[in-house]
């Protein structure tokens, strides 16, 4: 049976590297997809996920995910491992995995410091994914300690891993999938 892993966390957890590096170790035959590929795919009427959403921008989150949901199956259908990263946060990572049929599933959700995010975020080109989320007079850190109040709302299931201050490689080294069983 095909292993099917979501890998989850805040914007600049590093999901986006870390997935592709997991997937390379599963399988062969073993795919990737970043979330991203689709929330870029709107390119008119776009709207951005708020700390007050639209009901459209709360639709195109969820098209999104069912879609990335779909990919992940048809890759398992055809015997790939597949590992999915995208920020699911709260009852869509249940929606996520409900999706899914026939496949071993596994959640990791990374979960590195509210000031290593920050330093990352910074020098990837100075926070604008937090921006929607900063409070007048607030800080970086503060808009992303409001977001990642939507970690806390996903089931303790999997595994949770802070890869504060670990290289991609040590992070990928930390994932047990035996401990990240959904």
């Amino acid at each position: 049976m095909a292993k099917v892993v979501l890998v989850t966390g805040m914007q600049a957890a590093g999901k986006s590297t870390i997935a592709p590096l997991l997937a390379a170790r599963m399988g062969p035959p073993a795919a990737t997809l970043d979330g991203d590929v689709f929330y870029r795919g709107v390119v008119a009427g776009a709207e951005v996920m708020t700390p007050d959403p639209s009901p459209e921008a709360v639709r195109q989150l969820e098209l999104r995910y069912d879609a990335s949901a779909l990919i992940a199956q048809h890759y398992a259908d055809a015997g790939f491992d597949f590992v999915c990263s995208d920020i699911v946060l709260g009852e869509h990572v249940e929606r996520w995995f409900a999706r899914l049929r026939n496949v071993d599933p596994y959640l990791v959700v990374l979960v590195p410091t509210v000031e290593s995010i920050v330093v990352r975020e910074v020098e990837r080109g100075g926070g604008n994914a937090y921006r929607d989320w900063e409070e007048p007079g607030g800080s970086l850190a503060d808009a992303v300690r409001a977001l990642q109040a939507g970690l806390e709302e996903i089931p303790r299931r999997g595994l949770w891993l802070d890869s504060t201050g670990q290289t991609p490689a040590e992070t990928v080294d930390a994932i047990d999938l035996e401990k990240a069983r959904w």
